[in-house]
């Protein structure tokens, strides 16, 4: 998909919107041929840097499986709809594009694991604002470029 596709859609999905105040979430991970890997509730909370101008959001996942996940982002907004986005298990930074109701962010992660083990997963996702209080993402992770899960994931912010 093309993000320019989504440009005259609504509502507006902006992450630096839509990511401020507290959220919760759900997330359903999928094997490749739909086959239920993992389940996860989320629960968020972002807030404007006023000196940066920068979205601080933080998320933590809370799988089935008993392990958890904290993310600490940090994302600007830069010209033409383009993001970037850092984060202390990144490698590199994430990018994002959005258009409408749309928003696709890309990050490669060593993401925790049941167990205390982790690894290095490709995400990318797209977000589609439902309304000004939900959004739904389909997204993918893998390995080298190579997809292996999908995750579905709905947020509401609270």
């Amino acid at each position: 998909m093309a993000i320019y596709a989504f440009a005259n859609t609504t509502p507006l999905f902006l992450p630096e919107r839509f990511f401020v105040g507290q959220l919760e979430g759900w997330v359903v991970l999928e094997n490749l041929v739909g086959g239920l890997l993992k389940r996860a509730a989320i629960a968020g909370h972002g807030e404007r840097d006023a000196d940066t101008d920068a979205l601080v959001f933080n998320e933590t996942y809370t799988f089935d499986d008993g392990h958890s996940d904290t993310l600490h982002w940090t994302i600007r907004k830069g010209e033409a709809g383009k993001y970037t986005g850092l984060e202390n298990r990144l490698e590199g930074e994430a990018v994002g594009e959005q258009a409408g109701c749309a928003f696709h962010w890309k990050y490669t992660r060593d993401t925790p694991q049941a167990g205390g083990k982790s690894i290095k997963l490709n995400f990318d996702d797209w977000f589609y604002a439902i309304d000004d209080r939900v959004c739904i993402v389909r997204g993918s992770a893998g390995r080298a470029g190579i997809p292996f899960a999908t995750a579905h994931v709905t947020y509401r912010k609270l």
